[in-house]
This record gives structure tokens, sequence and C-alpha cells, in this order.
């Protein structure tokens, strides 16, 4: 069976988030800053705002290395992403500490498998679930795919993500009678995440080549104008962290360890759109 030449693993990662050369003629290049995470508002229902991560792109290759006429098919190389921190939380206040205050959290500290909706594999693009398949996703080698006569094979895979959250710009409280409008006041939104490139071989065994980790975080003040209407404040966070060079073979952390692949993990989605917990509060204590 052909085997993994472990040197010829590359896994290159780039962000929306980089800094970019720009060429100019006589001048040479300069450096543009990268992307921040977006806060873009939303018409609704329910209006409120968008929070957009820039885009992440991670580029992986393996070479299969073998017998010239050798059949490779069924050799699959790809990526598992773990979520394991979702920091996901608004305060919301009325107009004056009599009309109260609310907490609305979906924060938690669950190892999940970033994956297509439905998918019953481990791979963040499903083979079977709708995920991207081929070169630009999860990349299973057909039938009749053998080592060329130089003796090797170079596989690529591809990763693309792009998470998001919404918040909405107002709430009901309902501690308070008349239940009074609260307006978002704060949101403090951080997603962290191990991503691993994989390869399978036909016999079904994993071998881990390589991982990394990244995150995304917001917190954001907010006010409500003269019109009445919630508006972006104080910024107080917006980072995008990537973690480069990648490492090589397993993550180390131990709250990975026996997870990597394992299907018992709630899929991340289901996770994020479980309901969440309202706190509400008859004066402003949600501060």
């Amino acid at each position: 069976m052909a085997t993994i030449d472990k040197l010829g693993t590359t896994l290159k990662i780039t962000a929306g988030g980089d800094p970019m050369a720009l060429p100019l003629p006589f001048v040479g290049h300069i450096m543009l800053p990268g992307l921040h995470p977006s806060l873009d508002p939303v018409a609704g229902p329910p209006v409120g705002f968008d929070f957009r991560s820039p885009t992440i792109d991670a580029n992986g290759s393996i070479r299969l290395r073998g017998t010239a006429g050798e059949s490779v098919a069924g050799w699959t190389l790809g990526f598992i992403q773990l979520k394991y921190i979702g920091t996901d939380y608004a305060r919301y206040r009325g107009t004056t500490d009599h009309n109260g205050s609310v907490w609305v959290t979906g924060s938690n500290r669950i190892v999940c498998r970033d994956t297509d909706d439905g998918s019953t594999e481990v791979w963040y693009d499903s083979l079977t679930s709708g995920g991207t398949t081929g070169p630009n996703g999860t990349n299973r080698l057909p039938a009749g795919t053998v080592i060329p006569p130089v003796g090797f094979l170079d596989v690529p895979a591809h990763l693309y993500d792009r998470p998001r959250r919404k918040w909405p710009s107002i709430v009901k409280n309902t501690s308070v009678a008349g239940n009074p409008t609260n307006f978002l006041y704060h949101a403090d939104i951080g997603l962290a995440f191990c991503t691993m490139l994989v390869a399978r071989d036909p016999g079904n065994k994993f071998h881990m080549l390589m991982h990394f980790y990244w995150n995304i975080r917001w917190e954001q003040m907010f006010a409500v104008d003269g019109s009445g209407k919630v508006v972006p404040g104080r910024t107080i966070l917006r980072e995008h962290n990537i973690q480069r060079p990648a490492h090589t073979g397993n993550p180390m952390d131990k709250r990975f360890h026996g997870k990597e692949y394992d299907l018992s993990l709630p899929v991340s989605n289901t996770v994020s759109r479980r309901p969440h917990h309202t706190h509400p509060a008859p004066d402003w204590r949600n501060e």
C-alpha cells in the first residue's frame, strides 16, 4: 500500500485579516492592513446586528509514495475542526433603571464537531451531507486513481470558514410591569477552534498530520441615538487570531485527547442554535 511522505505534507493558512502587499509602479510594495471582524446592521426581522469574521482558508497537501500504477483509490485528505469555546452573550437595558435590564447568553465550553448539519462524519466538509468535496474540500480519491510514473502523487484539500453571530437590537423585559423595551447595550462573542489536517487510508485508518488553533473575538458597546435607534458605540475588541506556523501531529491539549475522531460529539451548529438563556431584572443590575 502507498505510504505518506511526511516531508511532502504541507499546510498553508491565509485569512482575510492578514495584511496584504499592494504592488505600486515605481514605488514597490506597500502593506495594507487586513480586515477586522465586521459589525453590520440587519434590517430584520428582527432588526439587529450581524457579527462576521474575516475569512480563513487552509490549504493542505500530502504526498503519497508507491509503485507506478499502484491504486490509491479511497485515500482521503481533509480537515477535522473542533470548536471548544463559544462565548456568546449580550446585555440589554431600558432607558431608565426602572425599565430594567436583561442578560441573554448562549455561551458554552462544549467540544463540538464543526461539520455540515446532519453529518455523521468527522470531516469539516462532509462527503455525504452536502460538504465541498474534491481538491476544494474533503478530497477522496476516486476509483481508478493510481500512482503516476514519477512514483508519487500529491493530494490537495481545502477548508474555508467565516463564522458569524447575530444579536437583535431590542428585547422585552418580562420582569417589569408592561414588559418595557430594553435596548442592546453590550455584546461579547468569542469562538475558538482547533483545526486538523488528517488523512484516512483505504483501510479506514486515520493519520493525523498537522494542526493549528484560531479564534475570533468581538466585544462591542452600543447606544441609543436621538431617534431611538440602537447604534454601535465604543468598540472594545475585534480580533482574528490564527496560530502560525502549524504544528505537526496530534494536538497536545488534553481537552481533545481521544475526541479527534469522536462521532458522539455534538455538531457545532446544533449547539449554537440551542435557545439562549434569558435573565431579566427589574433594574440595571445586568451591567
